[in-house]
């Protein structure tokens, strides 16, 4: 692009679904367009221009080449489109950074300093701390660029002067900013204090122009980089299978990430599609030897019909013209000969229900498609699988009994039949017998061996296709060799063994994937409980009478439905009840297990069940919005990540085929020296000792079992998470579940954590200023202006001050209009209202040392007051308007029940607890009295949170965080562990590892215990895995050869699969997981487990080893085992075990 170009940066409003089609081909039309970027899902447009093609003229052009509906924000523009204009901005300035045009991006920062100094000058609503937290941003971008000393040209024609919209303004305070690098003499300095973050009542949301300019700036594409694939694999049996995938497909140019869970049989793969097609994505895995097909990925406001009735193009035509009429319809591909439809649309104006009522009006019958639900719950069952292994079996069996009849049980008279010289009877039949089954039920093994060697990678069907191979291809040519030398004597083969090891090993897979379906029993179930239909209400708007009802499919429900629940009905979408009364069961979703009395405004959340009575119910949250939808996602993507300790699995696969080949070459080696050398013959051995040596390579080949290894982490952690959620405790991976395991302090949140989070008004109290206008307010008029400001406030204490001033008014207003709002995280609110009369009022609402920032001073008297009030364990908010200090609320928040028994348990479990609040020190410290916690931390900032957790794991601490709120994000993100609660805010529970279905405090225990106990069973499935294979192996190598014992290969076969069963059935028992058992409420009760808990407890495998372990020789030496085994067979308490032994 030359220097006479120019790139403007648009945003587009338009109610028409092609008018990116209809924008680019009249751009590309007009004489001096160089270039057009559309990206449809921001309606950001950038447009390329010659010089002599200004900015008006751009603007009239794209204004007329729609209808009314069709603008580019102006003159006219509301707040909405204006927002659009910023980030419009905002992303012609990234397209800067990312391309490196450093004058570009140079020239866009000191434009926009400029613009920021003119809106300033014109509206006088930006602080002075706001521009230089401007400048700070700006530095801090680029930080690598050299400073630049050329003066950039400014537009004064150019009013873009929306400050307060702009992403690059840190709202930062001032003090906490170091001064300007760059253009700080252009700000002035005498500005009054910004009050405002609310666009709706910005007077700059009517500015006049949204183009924004940006000199020699090549447009960066404006679509996303990156997308999101996700697959269903075939054919994984063990971490060297996953080790192959990652490795091999993560290599592939265009791939950027990719994660594959054994047992869930997915793959989430990050690739560029600019690189690679999202349908040669099953073609990379494929090709290693696996079947891999591509999943149906909910787009938000998408969904595909099912359409019957169509039997031309006319018909497919109708329904593609009518329903893109409907409001909020954004595309329409209907398949004719599929029978199907494709829609996309705008979830806050139409739902699938519209969509498919319009069709059916036109005479055609339309149902939603399968989203992939019921081929998900087949995967997760691994019902294929199964089926497969279970056939493979008995064909196997069918040819492989006959085989080992032959070559065991039949006479020998019978079987040493000579056809023709060099050729028996026995033989000839054992050969063809084992073909069907060596090339028949064994095609999978060769086909997935070949495909992993040509990619370097080695798994457990390398090995069962060298050993059985080894033992065809050696039986067949000692057959072959009798027959052409005419050798006189019977040819020793064993054709058995390859047959009845293919029999074994498909039996292994069968009760191997049958165990593995259960590992998923409760995410199964979870996805079951979702109804399929449910009944839809229709209310008279004028009367509020039901005039009909009808039963829809559950998919078709839309927020805002009226739902009807009879008894014993499950609930099919999250809603609040407007009618009835009844008791629901909200076991299988939350854990709680006594049934939920509900009543009108109380909420519902879908899967549920209800009990005796009909509910009538508004739909909320329907779909994958529906938290049992947001449990399912948790849950999945936790079986998907993996556990830290399963990268030594990984590391044991990559290397293990190829050194158990290794070894069977020397086994067979090392044996065929001895018998060539010597005259050494095993006791009771009566074959061919060469014979003898490649059974014992063989044997080595196949005993060895990675899969055991590769399985210990996945299972554990898909039986153990499904336990959770079962309990309600839903954990984000083997990631937690390793530290958790390790946690040493745990710290707690207060308001909404400890305490119930409601807090009561206990009483209030009005001063006078000496100021009229303030002390006008009258009582009433006093709770009204902290009512007006108190409602817009998400903070529980904010909510509480706005229900006590609504109840106290008792009126349908306040008599007030609020204008601007800011909330400041750990210190309070700030606003601006207006009276009736148009009075305004400047208010600030918070703490003492917030007030003081305010320049709000208060007075000693009313200090020492206030201090009696803390002193008691109140909060008191104090109150300010026009910089006046005028009264006081003291609220008092309630210990939950609960609480006091949690950390009691806790420390018990030898976890140091603390607590971390916001509120003042008096108390915080009566709060911590109430529930027996000695570590207090108060009047702390989120900020404040955040360092204090950091400060905690610098000396040495594993910390546990427990929060609720949007300011316990930074800390809980900070800790080693976050622990949210699910009715906290979003933010917490995705910054959280562990989220808790119900608040009640007694689940962080069970949360931190069942955690404990799953990383417990994964180790022990390692030790079961390594000692199955450091005793096999060396047993397969001949070790007991000597005294006449050797493993043959049928038999290593059978061993090798039963251990993969083994430890799958291992990770099962967790299935029995039952919650610590509290005795007492005294310091020295003990807490116990139970169930499997308190066996895995018992053998507590840990990277320390006690000290009592120790004396008896280490905790994995047969003295340190047995030390551990009395120790549980003497019946000792939980905690007296974990008193020696490391967590």
């Amino acid at each position: 692009m030359g220097m006479t170009e120019t790139t403007y940066y648009v945003s587009i409003e338009s109610s028409d679904a092609f008018w990116a089609d209809t924008l680019e081909d009249s751009l590309f039309s007009v004489s001096g367009i160089k270039e057009v970027s559309i990206n449809e899902g921001s309606r950001m447009v950038a447009v390329t221009v010659e010089a002599g093609l200004g900015l008006e003229t751009l603007v009239d052009l794209i204004n007329g080449l729609g209808d009314s509906d069709d603008v580019v924000s102006n003159s006219n523009s509301n707040s909405n489109s204006k927002m659009r204009a910023v980030e419009s901005t905002a992303a012609a300035f990234e397209a800067a950074k990312n391309l490196k045009d450093e004058e570009a991006a140079k020239a866009l920062a000191e434009r926009r300093l400029v613009q920021l100094n003119q809106s300033n000058q014109s509206n006088q609503l930006l602080s002075d701390s706001v521009l230089v937290a401007e400048n700070k941003a700006l530095d801090d971008d680029f930080a690598d660029f050299a400073a630049w000393d050329e003066p950039v040209p400014t537009n004064d024609d150019d009013p873009f002067n929306d400050p307060f919209d702009d992403p690059f303004i840190d709202p930062a305070p001032a003090a906490a900013i170091d001064p300007p690098r760059s253009s700080k003499d252009k700000l002035p300095r005498d500005l009054p204090p910004r009050v405002s973050s609310d666009q709706t009542r910005n007077p700059l949301a009517q500015a006049s122009i949204t183009i924004s300019e940006s000199p020699a700036l090549v447009p960066a594409p404006l679509v996303p980089t990156s997308e999101i694939a996700l697959l269903e694999i075939e054919g994984m049996t063990c971490a060297a299978c996953v080790n192959t995938i990652e490795s091999n497909v993560g290599k592939v140019a265009g791939i950027t990430s990719i994660k594959v869970s054994l047992l869930a049989q997915r793959a989430e793969i990050e690739y560029d599609p600019s690189i690679l097609q999202k349908s040669q994505l099953p073609d990379l895995i494929e090709d290693m030897g696996f079947g891999a097909t591509l999943l149906k990925q909910e787009v938000k406001g998408a969904v595909t019909l099912q359409i019957y009735g169509m039997t031309c193009a006319s018909c497919s035509g109708t329904i593609t013209q009518e329903v893109s009429k409907l409001d909020g319809v954004i595309s329409v591909s209907i398949n004719l000969l599929g029978n199907s439809g494709h829609f996309t649309f705008d979830k806050n104006v139409i739902g699938v229900r519209n969509i498919v009522e319009k069709i059916e009006d036109l005479g055609f019958d339309a149902h939603v498609q399968d989203g992939g639900t019921n081929s998900q719950l087949e995967s997760l069952k691994r019902t294929k699988e199964i089926q497969h292994w279970r056939n493979a079996f008995w064909k196997a069996f069918m040819f492989a009994f006959p085989v080992s009849c032959f070559s065991m049980f039949l006479p020998k008279s019978f079987v040493n039949i000579r056809l023709f010289p060099g050729l028996y009877l026995g033989v000839l039949v054992q050969c063809l017998l084992t073909i069907p089954v060596q090339f028949g039920v064994g095609r999978p093994f060769y086909t997935s061996a070949y495909k992993a060697v040509k990619h370097g990678s080695y798994t457990m069907d390398v090995l069962i296709a060298l050993g059985t191979t080894i033992a065809f291809v050696f039986s067949a040519y000692t057959m072959l060799r009798g027959v052409l030398l005419a050798v006189p004597e019977v040819p020793e083969v064993f054709f058995e063994t390859s047959s009845s090891l293919i029999t074994f090993i498909a039996l292994g897979r069968y009760l191997e994937n049958l165990a593995k379906g259960k590992t998923s029993n409760a995410l199964a179930k979870l996805m079951s409980l979702a109804p399929s239909h449910a009944v839809l209400l229709t209310v008279d708007k004028s009367t509020g009478a039901t005039t009909s009802e009808r039963k829809i499919p559950s998919e078709l429900i839309q927020p805002g439905d009226l739902i009807k629940i009879v008894p014993g009905e499950r609930i099919a979408a999250d809603g609040v009840v407007v009618f009835g009364a009844s008791s629901v069961d909200e076991s299988l979703v939350t854990g709680e297990f006594r049934a939920v009395h509900k009543k009108p405004s109380d909420l519902l959340i879908a899967g549920t069940i209800n009990g005796t009575g009909m509910l009538h119910m508004r739909a909320t949250r329907v779909g994958t919005d529906t938290t049992l939808s947001q449990i399912l996602k948790l849950v999945s993507d936790a079986q998907t990540s993996k556990a830290p300790i399963q990268d030594l699995a990984d590391q044991v696969a990559s290397v293990f085929v190829p050194a158990i080949i290794t070894l069977g070459i020397a086994t067979y080696c090392f044996w065929a020296m001895v018998f060539l050398c010597s005259s050494f013959v095993p006791p009771g051995y009566m074959g061919d000792k060469f014979y003898l040596a490649v059974k014992l390579g063989i044997s080595v080949i196949v005993v060895a079992c990675p899969c055991a290894l590769g399985l210990a982490t996945p299972t554990a952690v898909m039986v153990g998470t499904g336990v959770g959620a079962q309990l309600g405790i839903l954990i984000k991976g083997g990631g937690p579940l390793s530290v958790a395991n390790r946690v040493t302090k745990i710290v707690f949140d207060k308001t909404g954590t400890l305490t119930m989070g409601k807090m009561g008004v206990m009483e209030h109290r009005q001063v006078k200023t000496g100021n009229e206008k303030v002390d006008s307010l009258g009582p009433a008029q006093f709770l009204g202006v902290v009512g007006t400001v108190e409602e817009a406030s998400e903070h529980a204490i904010g909510k509480s001050l706005f229900r006590y001033c609504k109840d106290s008014v008792k009126a349908s207003s306040f008599g007030f209009a609020l204008h601007e709002f800011e909330s400041v995280p750990g210190k309070g609110v700030m606003a601006v209202i207006s009276n009736t009369m148009s009075v305004q009022f400047r208010v600030c609402i918070g703490n003492a040392g917030f007030l003081a920032d305010q320049g709000c001073a208060v007075p000693k008297e009313d200090i020492q007051a206030i201090q009696e009030q803390e002193a008691t364990g109140l909060t008191v908010v104090l109150v300010g308007i026009e910089r006046l200090f005028c009264g006081t609320f003291a609220l008092s928040d309630v210990l939950k029940p609960e609480s006091k028994d949690a950390v009691a348990a806790l420390r018990k479990l030898g976890l140091e607890v603390c607590m971390i609040t916001g509120d003042q020190e008096l108390t915080a410290l009566a709060i911590a009295k109430q529930c027996g916690i000695t570590e207090v931390h108060a009047g702390v900032s989120p900020a404040g949170k955040k360092t204090l957790v950091e400060q905690m794991q610098h000396d040495g601490d594993v910390v546990a965080m427990v929060g609720d709120g949007v300011n316990d994000s930074a800390s809980i993100a900070q800790a080693d562990v976050g622990i949210a609660v699910y009715g906290g805010t979003d933010v917490a529970i995705e910054a959280a590892s562990i989220v808790l279905m119900r608040e009640d405090m007694m689940q962080i225990v069970t949360a931190l215990d069942l955690c404990r106990t799953i990383y417990r069973r994964i180790r022990f499935n390692f030790l079961w895995a390594t000692g199955y294979n450091l005793m096999m192996v060396p047993m397969a190598m001949g070790l007991g050869l000597p005294w006449g014992r050797f493993l043959p290969p049928m038999f290593a076969g059978m061993a090798m699969s039963l251990s993969s069963v083994s430890v799958v059935v291992s990770s099962l028992l967790l299935r029995t997981y039952q919650k610590p058992h509290i005795v007492g409420e005294h310091e020295d009760d003990p807490v116990s487990s139970s169930g499997a808990a308190r066996i895995l407890e018992s053998l507590n495998f840990d990277d320390e080893v006690n000290s009592a372990s120790e004396g008896k020789g280490g905790v994995f030496s047969v003295g340190g085992l047995l030390h551990r085994l009395r120790g549980f067979a003497s019946g000792r308490q939980y905690a007296q075990l974990e008193s020696t032994s490391s967590v």
